[in-house]
C-alpha cells in the first residue's frame, strides 16, 4: 500500500485577525504550505478543505487567491473534528490512488461572531432549554471526578502544562503560563471548570500538502500518515457513560488498527483540549493512560504547541494545525518546545454541539 506523506505544512498565528478575512488566512496558509512543499499550484491534484463557520465554498473561495482554480474540491464541516476528518478523506484518496498530491486546507475567522461561547444553533430539546457545551464538559467533569475520588481542583494542573508549553509556541494566541492558583480563581464557567480551563475562540489558518509515497521529491526525512479513525457520536441515554470518552475511544481504535501500532508506540501527542476535563478524557480514551490515571501518571508530552488552551480554537484549523504541529516535531523543526527523538506521534479532535448526542464526531490520526 502507498501511504501519503506530509511534505509541506503551513499555519497563520492563532488569535483574534478582525482585519483578515478567512480567505485571506486561508491563503496565507497554503502559501507556506506549497512553499515548504517545494511545489507549485498546478502540482495539486485535489483540495479538501475543513471550514464550519464561514458560509459556502470556503474551500473555493480560498483556492482562487492563490491561483488553484478547476481542481477537485470537497469542503467538509464535521463540527470540532472537521480538520481531522479532511485529513482522514485526504489520506484516503492518495491510498486509493486517485491523486498524487492533495492539499488540506484548513481555515476559521471567528471574531465577531460570538459574545462568549459558540452558540448551538440545534433544535434538540437540551440544547433549547439551555444546554451549553461549557455545561457537556463540565457534566463529564463532574462524573469523572467522582468516578475516581479525585478533587476537580487537580484539572488546574492541565491548564498550567499546556500554558507553559504555549510560552514557546510563537503562533499561539496565549503565551503567559499561569498557575493552579490562577486557573481556580479566573472567572467560573460551569462547575466545576474556569475561564482559565476553556479554550478561546480564534481566527487562523494551517494547511498540509499530501503526497503519494512512490511520487515523494525526497526533499526531506518524509513523515507518514500511518493511519486515521472517524467515528460520530451516539445517542445519550441512561447507559451513557460521561465518565468515558466512547466516541474518541472508537476513532482511536480505528486509527490504530490502520496504523498497525499501539499507544506504546506513540512518543507525543496532540489532543483535543477545549476543555481541560476534555484533554483527561480523551488521553484515556485514545489508551495513553488507563482510566482514572491521565492526571496522576507520567505520561508522553502531550500539546507541546501549547494545545487549544494556548493557542485558541478556529474550529475549522484545528486538526489540520494539529498535523502541523506534529510534522515540524517529528522533523525536528519545533524549536524550544522540540519533543527529542519524537518519531510517532497522535493527534485527537472532538466536536460537540448537538445535546442528545455523545458528540458530533470524533477524529484521530498517527504519524510516523
Amino acid at each position: 500500500m502507498t501511504r501519503a506523506l506530509v511534505t509541506g505544512v503551513g499555519m497563520t498565528p492563532f488569535g483574534k485577525h478582525p482585519a483578515e478575512s478567512v480567505e485571506d488566512l486561508g491563503a496565507a496558509a497554503v502559501s507556506e504550505a506549497l512553499e515548504d512543499a517545494g511545489l507549485a499550484p498546478s502540482d495539486i491534484g485535489a483540495v479538501v478543505s475543513s471550514n464550519v463557520l464561514g458560509g459556502g465554498a470556503v474551500g473555493q473561495r480560498v483556492l482562487e487567491r492563490v491561483g488553484l482554480l478547476g481542481l477537485p474540491v470537497v469542503n467538509v464541516e464535521n463540527a470540532c473534528a472537521s480538520g481531522s476528518t479532511a485529513v482522514h478523506l485526504a489520506r484516503g484518496m492518495i491510498e486509493a490512488g486517485q491523486h498524487r498530491t492533495v492539499l488540506v486546507l484548513g481555515a476559521e475567522r471567528m471574531t465577531g461572531m460570538f459574545q462568549g461561547g459558540i452558540t448551538l444553533d440545534r433544535t434538540d430539546r437540551p440544547t433549547r432549554i439551555g444546554l451549553t457545551i461549557p455545561a457537556v464538559y463540565a457534566l463529564w467533569a463532574q462524573a469523572y471526578t467522582q468516578r475516581h475520588g479525585m478533587p476537580a481542583e487537580l484539572l488546574a494542573n492541565i491548564s498550567v502544562k499546556n500554558r507553559a508549553y504555549g510560552v514557546n509556541n510563537p503562533l499561539a494566541m496565549f503565551r503567559a503560563p499561569v498557575t493552579a492558583e490562577e486557573v481556580l480563581a479566573s472567572k467560573p464557567v460551569a462547575d466545576p471548570l474556569t475561564l482559565l480551563q476553556s479554550c478561546a475562540n480564534s481566527d487562523g489558518a494551517a494547511a498540509l500538502v499530501l503526497t503519494s509515497e512512490a511520487h515523494d521529491n525526497g526533499r526531506r526525512r518524509p513523515v507518514r500518515i500511518l493511519g486515521t479513525g472517524l467515528s460520530s457520536g451516539r445517542p445519550i441515554d441512561r447507559a451513557t457513560d460521561l465518565a468515558r470518552l466512547e466516541v474518541s475511544r472508537a476513532s482511536a481504535e480505528t486509527a490504530y488498527r490502520s496504523a498497525g501500532v499501539t499507544p506504546r508506540d506513540l512518543d507525543l501527542a496532540e489532543i483535543h483540549d477545549a476543555f481541560t476535563i476534555g484533554e483527561v478524557l480523551a488521553t484515556e480514551a485514545l489508551g495513553i493512560a488507563e482510566e482514572g490515571r491521565a492526571l496522576l501518571d507520567d505520561l508522553i508530552p502531550i500539546n507541546a504547541s501549547g494545545g487549544l488552551l494556548s493557542k485558541g480554537h478556529p474550529v475549522g484549523a484545528t486538526g489540520v494545525a494539529q498535523i502541523v504541529e506534529l510534522t515540524r516535531q517529528l522533523r525536528g523543526e519545533a524549536g524550544d518546545r522540540q519533543v527529542e527523538g519524537a518519531r510517532t506521534a497522535i493527534a485527537h479532535t472532538v466536536g460537540g454541539g448537538v445535546g442528545t448526542l455523545e458528540a458530533i464526531a470524533s477524529g484521530t490520526v498517527i504519524i510516523g
